[in-house]
């Protein structure tokens, strides 16, 4: 694990990033919590915040308290307070959080660890820094928001954790709806016949890829620590395939792992679909995918993310719905 308890760190909590205290440390298998998140999981308490907000969170939302991270902190609160999130924060993720893995590490902190590595733990330090060597050589990935979406992610952040406000389920469109809509809008266009990058396979396979990221992720990284209650809530009354699972080695497999008939993608919408593109980078850094797999994708992605911030208006929900004073208790133990 990347960090231990009483260790000082720096932690994403919507689109800004706070100083936080780890007080405990697990790795979960499944099997020993309610949502069924895997992993590397910390308790954390966010400096100056009440105890009610101490909460888990995974891995990837953690990052080391150090100057570089730090003036990153800084850059995002001076982009909340100007209205808008600016495009540093998805480089951020990608580099160094985000939603399934681990942070982005530095050539420094390989060495350094190899260094203080005991002669018990050689052959497992030599290992790791080979696997680092080989993360640090893929391509950065940067995808940019479009500026309506910065602010739409503020807006939805601020609802949520500040209003006490939730998003009314199940939405419609749901994510599956807006990806399906999304395709006949993409074949609809006029484009030259020989472009690869037009051709319905591959914009099939780009949706295919974002559905599954969507649905593997959601339980587990995409919701706010006020939200958990009524996803856990709805999971109970509509089925167990609202779960969580190892984003990394589904993707990789192309296999699900939760049954019953009700997937994230049927229940929740826009909004929660707009977070994911925040954790994507680091998802994507994590494939197997190459540089020209990396920039078609993300090409394909900015096409995505132009449609959604067109049609903003018929795809977010216009009113969120207040939570009943059961439900701050229930969410607040």
């Amino acid at each position: 694990m990347l960090y231990t308890e009483n260790e000082k760190v720096l932690c994403f909590h919507g689109p800004l990033i706070y100083s936080a205290k780890i007080l405990k440390a697990e790795k979960w298998t499944g099997e020993d919590n309610r949502t069924g998140a895997i992993g590397p999981h910390y308790f954390v308490h966010y400096d100056g915040w009440k105890k009610t907000w101490d909460e888990w969170v995974p891995e990837i939302r953690l990052l080391k308290n150090n100057d570089e991270n730090l003036a990153r902190k800084s850059t995002l609160e001076e982009a909340a307070k100007s209205g808008s999130l600016i495009s540093s924060s998805s480089s951020s993720a990608a580099k160094e959080s985000s939603s399934s893995g681990a942070k982005r590490p530095r050539e420094s902190d390989a060495n350094e660890r190899k260094s203080s590595a005991g002669a018990r733990a050689t052959k497992r330090s030599r290992d790791t820094v080979e696997t680092e060597e080989d993360f640090l050589k893929r391509p950065e990935v940067k995808i940019s928001l479009p500026d309506q979406l910065k602010l739409q992610l503020v807006d939805d952040w601020e609802n949520i954790t500040k209003n006490g406000l939730l998003v009314p389920l199940p939405r419609r469109p749901c994510v599956r709806d807006i990806l399906q809509d999304y395709r006949k809008h993409y074949l609809s266009l006029k484009t030259p016949s020989s472009s690869k990058t037009r051709s319905p396979a591959v914009v099939d396979e780009v949706l295919k890829g974002l559905k599954l990221y969507f649905d593997r992720s959601l339980g587990q990284n995409l919701l706010y620590r006020f939200e958990r209650a009524q996803y856990v809530e709805y999971r109970k009354k509509n089925g167990p395939k609202m779960g969580d699972g190892d984003i990394r080695s589904n993707a990789r497999s192309g296999t699900a792992s939760m049954g019953g008939d009700m997937e994230p993608s049927d229940v929740y919408g826009a909004e929660h679909l707009l977070r994911l593109f925040v954790n994507l980078p680091m998802i994507i850094l994590h494939t197997s995918m190459d540089g020209e797999s990396i920039g078609l994708l993300k090409e394909h992605l900015g096409e995505f993310l132009t449609y959604i911030a067109k049609e903003k208006h018929r795809l977010f929900v216009r009113e969120y719905e207040a939570a009943s004073p059961a439900y701050h208790r229930i969410s607040s133990t």
